[in-house]
């Protein structure tokens, strides 16, 4: 009786360990927010729910440039089944307001929207993967004709998702305003100018310049523009000032006039490797013709 006594007690101490011994509950284990799916940028703190994005100028007419537009969804866990999230357009309301906002002046270029016969999302359900905190989808945008002194906008929102028990809209902060920053393959660094301009009546007659930090604007593809000798880098210099560098195929040049300054005749070479322009033109002041000789050297990219 003793022995079984013993043999009884025995086993309710192993009971009584091996239930000490089960897993608690880790709060971590559990979500720990309500999950939600939003548009990458979206949120206001964000520069007011803008996202700029740098996009090349295509080649043709019809041609098109593209980026991934993201959806995410927030929580402490990853989800754990695939969930699809709607996109759609948001309107124009977000683009007034930052207009209202930020470019109030009336000299501010304001942004306007881009019209939708030049962008188009083909695929806008946007799949987050089980485990996965992202899903994206590409934008495509004709390029061709956009004025690269123009501001350009859309925005998008998401319309629904596939399981709205599981995963809800964030409500807040919730639309997209995409706006574009044109550029091509020369343009997206500042350059260093290094050159010399005179009179071809007395070209032993020479004024130096050097310019640390000058901007190249795209305005198509394989074109370029920046402002004559050392004059202002604003929107006022454009028509006055303005030249253009078209760089063909085998990387010789064509220089012309971006507005009114009288350019009678230039050319010049780019290296691709050194990223730099080798140029020259002629151009009339007052009935004078003088020419300028430099070098057009890249510094480090632009910043986004």
């Amino acid at each position: 009786m003793k022995k079984l006594n013993f043999i009884l007690c025995s086993f309710t101490s192993i009971v009584v360990l091996l239930g000490g011994c089960k897993k608690k509950d880790e709060p971590l284990d559990r979500e720990q927010y309500i999950k939600q799916v939003y548009l990458v940028g979206a949120n206001r703190t964000n520069n007011e729910g803008r996202a700029i994005v740098k996009l090349n100028y295509a080649n043709g007419a019809d041609a098109e440039s593209s980026f991934n537009l993201s959806v995410a969804v927030g929580g402490s866990l990853n989800v754990d089944r695939d969930v699809t999230a709607t996109v759609a357009d948001a309107g124009i309301a977000q683009i007034t307001n930052y207009n209202n906002l930020y470019l109030f002046k009336p000299t501010d270029i304001k942004y306007q929207q881009l019209s939708d016969v030049l962008y188009r999302i083909p695929n806008k359900d946007v799949i987050i993967k089980a485990n996965e905190v992202y899903g994206t989808t590409p934008v495509y945008i004709k390029t061709a004709n956009l004025n690269p002194d123009l501001l350009y906008a859309f925005t998008v929102k998401i319309a629904k998702v596939s399981e709205p028990d599981y995963v809800t809209i964030r409500k807040t902060d919730s639309v997209l305003m995409v706006s574009l920053t044109l550029i091509n393959a020369y343009s997206d660094y500042s350059y260093s100018i290094v050159g010399q301009y005179y009179n071809l009546n007395t070209p032993a007659v020479t004024t130096s310049l050097s310019l640390p930090v000058r901007q190249l604007k795209a305005t198509s593809y394989n074109t370029v523009r920046f402002f004559h000798l050392s004059n202002s880098e604003d929107n006022a210099s454009i028509v006055p000032y303005g030249v253009k560098i078209q760089v063909a195929a085998d990387n010789t040049l064509t220089i012309s006039s971006a507005g009114t300054l009288v350019i009678s005749g230039g050319g010049g070479t780019y290296n691709p490797t050194a990223k730099k322009f080798d140029i020259w033109y002629n151009y009339v002041v007052a009935g004078v013709t003088y020419q300028f000789k430099g070098t057009l050297t890249a510094n480090l990219p632009l910043a986004t």
